[in-house]
């Protein structure tokens, strides 16, 4: 008698950044049994509207923060993220009181990538391997 278990299906776009820093799309509930095993303190939100009520439920009951930013979706002429809210998307990822951290917009490239690449930057990454995360 073999107990089937439900499988880990990691959100689209998944990649861990560094340690305890981890990146995506939009967690859907197929992917919240994934995100248990990460043992995550923090999600931050990059998103137009606040996340689905049963993400914020399973955030509730792992005890994990939820921090939502609300950030418009990307268009072609348009890059929806303003200094202020980098800043502050910064400034909530480099806190070692925040991590492990999983940071997510809508499709996990957009505006995840552009956060990840301000980040690198602030690492003192060269530009060129800055702007690799935008492709990620």
């Amino acid at each position: 008698m073999s107990t089937t278990l439900p499988s880990l299906i990691p959100p689209f776009r998944y990649a861990m950044v560094e340690e305890c820093l981890f990146r995506g799309g939009y967690p859907k509930p197929r992917n919240l049994r994934f995100l248990k095993r990460l043992r995550l303190k923090t999600i931050l939100s990059l998103i137009p509207n606040p996340l689905k009520p049963e993400v914020q439920e399973f955030c509730a009951q792992h005890n994990i923060v939820l921090i939502h930013i609300q950030v418009d979706k990307m268009k072609e002429d348009n890059v929806p993220l303003s200094y202020s809210k980098t800043l502050m998307a910064l400034q909530i990822l480099i806190d070692p009181a925040n991590h492990p951290i999983y940071l997510h917009c809508l499709d996990g490239a957009d505006v995840t990538g552009l956060v990840v690449a301000c980040l690198r930057k602030l690492q003192m990454w060269c530009t060129p391997s800055a702007m690799s995360e935008l492709s990620r």
